[in-house]
C-alpha cells in the first residue's frame, strides 16, 4: 500500500518536473531565436531584457536537469575507481560514506539556498520588475529534487522507479 502511494507521488513530482523542464527549454529556444532575429533585422530594437532572463531561467533548468540525471544513473559516479581500488566488502561501505557525504552537501545547499531566497525577496533584477528570489528559489528546490533521488536510491539499493533496461543487467554482470 504505502509503495503505491509513494510511486503515485513519486510520479506526479516527475511528471511536474518534466514538463517544467520542457516548458523552460522550449521558452530559453523561442526567446533566443526571436532575439537573434530581431538583433540582426534592421529598424528593430532587441529586447533588453531576454539576455538577464535567459541566464536566470538556465539556472532552473540546470537544478531540475541534474535531479533526473540522478534518477537514471548518469549524474556524478565512481563506480570505476570503487570497483578498481576498493575490496569488494568495502564497496558498501564507501557507498554509504559518499551517499552520507552527498546528503550533508546538498542539505547546505538547500539550507543557504533557502536563506539565500528569503533575503532577496525584495530585490528586483536589473532588467524586469521581477523579483530574483524567483531564480534563488531554484537552488533548493532543485536540491531537495536531487536529495530525493538520492534518499531512493539509498534506501532501495537502486531507483525504485526506473525501468530496468537489458543494458543495465549487462553491465551490472561485468
Amino acid at each position: 500500500m504505502e509503495r503505491r502511494v509513494l510511486r503515485t507521488v513519486y510520479a506526479v513530482i516527475d511528471r511536474t518536473r518534466t514538463a517544467v523542464i520542457v516548458m523552460i527549454f522550449s521558452f530559453i529556444i523561442t526567446i533566443g531565436a526571436v532575439q537573434i532575429f530581431m538583433r540582426y533585422t534592421p529598424g528593430i530594437n532587441p529586447m533588453s531584457w531576454v539576455d538577464e532572463i535567459m541566464r536566470y531561467v538556465n539556472i532552473w533548468l540546470v537544478m531540475l536537469s541534474a535531479s533526473i540525471g540522478v534518477k537514471y544513473g548518469s549524474h556524478l559516479k565512481m563506480d570505476y575507481f570503487l570497483f578498481k581500488l576498493v575490496p569488494e566488502r568495502g564497496i558498501r561501505t564507501v557507498r554509504v560514506i559518499t551517499s552520507a557525504m552527498i546528503a550533508i552537501a546538498l542539505l547546505i545547499l538547500i539550507y543557504f539556498g533557502i536563506i539565500r531566497t528569503l533575503d532577496n525577496l525584495r530585490t528586483i533584477i536589473h532588467s524586469l520588475p521581477i523579483s530574483i528570489s524567483w531564480f534563488y528559489a531554484a537552488i533548493p528546490i532543485g536540491g531537495i529534487l536531487i536529495l530525493m533521488e538520492y534518499v531512493l536510491i539509498f534506501i532501495f539499493g537502486k531507483h525504485p522507479f526506473v525501468p530496468v533496461r537489458q543494458e543495465d543487467d549487462l553491465v551490472s554482470e561485468v
